[in-house]
């Protein structure tokens, strides 16, 4: 498919060569020398979801084929402003010519996406798929459908030949509904079959037909209600019509299977995007040699390869929760990943050091599921229904908040992570009967099962409920209560995910993070850390077979580095984790020239008796 789309894209971009450049550049050509090297950074100037990479790169390859084209996020990439979408190295006068060209196309596709993503948003939960239509841009249509996916919309027909589509001009013409579906049927057996209806008599006539689908046009609020009840989901329910990211939500809401969008192509904005010319790695690189001993620079391996590749430590979160703890000469500490890595390193570090994080926005939603009220709110109903100082440790999963760990800390309990969760609840088990695991119900409930306690001795603990929804006699019976809260990243995974790859290659190994949820875990070959995953791939011979549940930026990583096995991310829609990727490269240079003046950008604080606490919960799990 993507053959297809770049094949239409090249007599694009000649057209588009044609009329922007045509016998040159004027301008690049009288003020740059020929051979300048050039540096040119894509970066995101507002919130969007990206689409065209690849139509961009074959622009500039096209212009000048010298021309190097780096990804720093893939398409259907949501992206915030000062994102590194992109960056272009190469001769200076072909990479300014093709730049208009390249942004273009890039800008335009990607505003397909943005608005796509804001309508699939707009109707999360109710089972509504959001269409496009035939409402596209002469020529552009492979490309602007494509943008479409990329937002997590799906494509209607493509053209008139792959799907008959009976709308009221043909039933006029025809002379009735029935008689118009049945010419169709007659004239391409095989093709499918869609019918507009205009009202709700028209849907009874269709109804009988067989027909493949059934498009409401133009119908109310109340007609759809009406008309999912008559369908009764005999024929799945397509609206059109007055459709707009106010209505979205309240169309969805009726019932109907499908909404077609004509304004995901027509109408949308183009995404702001802007090229500068300027060479961050170096810049980062001198700030390095000038800071020397006094910084350490510690990556998550969920971040972007631009990011990374100047850690001085990588690993997951156990890792550098230890690295943290042996990084005592330097004066400062970096920690690219998100906020509660940075304070774990805080509660870690030695006296007199500093850490600091390039983004203070870059949180985790899931350590935000479980804050300190709520948990002294179920320690306290568990005391009520048993001596919960004597018959429950409190476990919190490192992606959580350093309250949190202060308080497994004054509780007798502890931290894990993914890579010793089963040691660590071992270690609980043996020395109470219950376990208060939070937040991550999946990474809890898939380490217990594995340990083979049964799903009949573990029960979903509800903070918004009295209890956490549970009798104290069924609590009394559970050995794991585990919090109602979950990873966005890897809840993405499911079971249709691994089925798909086990049809399409049957020798394909899946191996998945135990953050996914159990389901999907069951269904893989194996589930472990990070550090396993990148262990399992490591280790395995040329020709292997990898479908990997797990943040996307890791995936194409370990793809990139092994280029003899194959590796794929389970999911067709890549799976980033939004917040981990607010770390920029612009954001770290910036906390590095900050140091470089004196300056502390962004430093992460513990007070000190929650930094205490929290020491020993940590400190009792990397005893383990």
């Amino acid at each position: 498919m993507m053959e297809d789309i770049l094949n239409t894209a090249r007599s694009l971009i000649e057209l588009a060569i044609a009329e922007d450049i045509g016998p040159g550049d004027a301008t690049s050509e009288a003020v740059l020398p020929v051979g300048l090297e050039l540096h040119g950074r894509i970066v995101a100037k507002s919130v969007g979801v990206v689409a065209g990479l690849p139509v961009a790169e074959a622009a500039f390859s096209r212009v000048d084929s010298d021309l190097r084209f780096t990804y720093h996020v893939q398409d259907g990439v949501r992206v915030e402003p000062g994102d590194l979408v992109a960056e272009v190295t190469g001769p200076g006068r072909g990479m300014l010519a093709a730049e208009r060209i390249a942004l273009n196309f890039l800008q335009r596709l990607s505003g397909i996406a943005t608005l796509t993503r804001a309508f699939v948003d707009a109707v999360a939960g109710t089972g509504a798929v959001i269409l496009d239509t035939r409402k596209t841009h002469p020529g552009y249509r492979l490309l602007e459908k494509y943008a479409v996916r990329m937002g997590g919309g799906r494509n209607h027909r493509m053209s008139l030949h792959d799907m008959m589509m009976v709308k009221d001009n043909h039933i006029d013409a025809a002379g009735g509904i029935t008689a118009a579906v049945e010419r169709a049927r007659a004239g391409y057996p095989d093709l499918p079959i869609e019918v507009e209806v205009r009202n709700l008599d028209e849907l009874r006539q269709a109804l009988p037909l067989d027909v493949d689908r059934i498009l409401l046009d133009n119908m109310s609020l109340d007609e759809m209600r009406e008309a999912v009840e008559i369908a009764a989901g005999l024929t799945p329910l397509e609206a059109s019509g007055n459709v707009n990211l106010e209505t979205i939500a309240a169309i969805a809401a009726t019932g109907v299977d499908y909404i077609s969008v004509g304004a995901l192509t027509h109408s949308a904005p183009a995404l702001d995007l802007s090229m500068k010319i300027s060479n961050l790695q170096s810049l980062i690189s001198d700030l390095k040699s000038q800071l020397g001993d006094s910084l350490v620079i510690l990556g998550h391996h969920y971040q972007k390869d631009g990011v990374i590749q100047f850690a001085d430590f990588r690993g997951d979160s156990l890792k550098l929760a230890r690295d943290a703890a042996n990084c005592r000469e330097a004066k400062y500490i970096v920690f690219c990943g998100v906020h509660f890595m940075a304070e774990t390193a805080a509660i870690l570090a030695q006296p007199g050091q500093t850490v600091l994080i390039p983004d203070r926005e870059a949180g985790c939603p899931l350590a935000e599921m479980a804050d300190l009220e709520d948990v002294e709110q179920a320690w306290a109903e568990l005391g009520q229904a048993m001596d919960v100082e004597r018959e429950v440790t409190p476990i919190t999963y490192v992606n959580s908040s350093a309250a949190l760990k202060a308080f497994c800390g004054r509780h007798g309990g502890l931290v894990c992570t993914s890579s010793n969760a089963q040691a660590v609840l071992t270690w609980a088990l043996e020395r109470r009967p219950r376990v208060l695991f939070f937040p991550d119900q999946h990474l809890g409930r898939n380490t217990a099962k594995k340990m083979g306690i049964p799903l009949a001795e573990m029960l979903l603990w509800n903070p918004s409920r009295p209890f956490g929804g549970q009798e104290a006699v069924i609590l009394q019976k559970a050995r794991i209560l585990l919090w109602r809260g979950f990873c966005n990243t890897h809840q993405r995974f499911h079971p249709q995910h691994v089925t798909a790859w086990r049809e399409r290659e049957p020798d394909i190994h899946i191996i998945v993070h135990p953050e996914c949820p159990m389901e999907v875990v069951d269904l893989a070959d194996e589930a472990g850390s990070t550090a396993y995953i990148i262990r399992q791939v490591e280790e395995s011979p040329p020709g292997a077979k990898w479908a990997i549940g797990t943040e996307f930026n890791l995936v194409n990583r370990l793809a990139e580095e092994h280029p003899e096995q194959l590796i794929v991310s389970l999911s067709p829609a890549p799976s980033y984790c939004r917040t981990m990727n607010l770390i920029t490269v612009e954001k770290l240079a910036r906390v590095l020239e900050g140091l470089a003046r004196g300056e502390i950008i962004n430093p992460v604080t513990v007070p000190p008796d929650v930094a205490r606490d929290a020491r020993v919960a940590l400190e009792r799990m990397l005893e383990i």
